[in-house]
């Protein structure tokens, strides 16, 4: 029976959506940053600016992993993105239930976010047990 490779599965997408936003914060921020309700001062257009160089390398890193077999580095991956997608998840949640998000989909957008943050979650612990184990074994 073949397995579907949920890193693979869930990295694809992930990494197309870090390169979206790093074409959305990069070349449109101050548009990106209205659709949320955010104001488009020129200190936020350029913070959202440097921001973006942070999505591209989350975009090359799970793009780059996608073939990676189950592995301490590929946990380390995932650890990582996990972490990052939950304190997206985080700051959208509080920002809409605080009003400074005003964008009624911040909610959505923070419980897809929250989805990827569970699902790296997992496949970091799933992936640091098996290999773990397979260098007790040896």
């Amino acid at each position: 029976m073949i397995r579907p490779n949920l890193f693979r599965w869930l990295s694809l997408p992930t990494g197309l959506l870090y390169l979206w936003l790093f074409y959305q914060l990069l070349f449109t921020p101050a548009q990106m940053l209205q659709g949320f309700g955010v104001g488009t001062e020129p200190h936020a257009v350029f913070l959202a600016q440097r921001i973006s160089v942070l999505m591209l390398g989350f975009a090359v890193l799970l793009l780059l992993s996608l073939g990676l077999p189950r592995s301490t580095a590929r946990a380390v991956i995932a650890a990582a993105v996990s972490v990052n997608m939950a304190g997206f998840a985080i700051n959208s949640l509080w920002g809409a239930t605080h009003g400074i998000l005003t964008d009624n989909a911040i909610p959505v957008i923070g419980g897809i976010e929250a989805f990827i943050a569970v699902g790296y979650g997992l496949i970091a612990v799933t992936d640091l047990l098996k290999s773990r184990g397979s260098v007790e074994d040896r």
